[in-house]
């Protein structure tokens, strides 16, 4: 086994009911199990990033048949920058 590396992090109440469930179940201890679900995550092909031009263009109602998204969002953005500005927290 290689070199360990010590991590900290939260797990919900329900997480934690089923892990200590689990490994009692199958006698190893939590941190086993922890780096058994790591490995695994790790050797699945990474998730695509979602195109939101495309998962926009799912949508029914109001939003569906826009073809002027690219420029609400300039729009928008020009908007944020005027209000930061205003409150001096952004450069010019």
């Amino acid at each position: 086994m290689s070199k360990m590396v010590r991590k900290q992090f939260f797990i919900t109440a329900e997480q934690n009911k089923k892990l200590k469930a689990r490994a009692a179940a199958a006698g190893v201890a939590e941190a086993e199990l922890i780096r058994a679900g790591i490995d695994l995550r790790l050797s699945q092909e990474p998730e695509e990033k979602i195109d939101w031009r495309t998962a926009l263009g799912k949508l029914s109602g109001a939003w569906a048949e826009r073809d002027d998204l690219d420029e609400i969002l300039q729009k928008n953005r020009r908007g944020w920058k005027r209000r930061l500005k205003r409150l001096g927290l952004a450069g010019d």
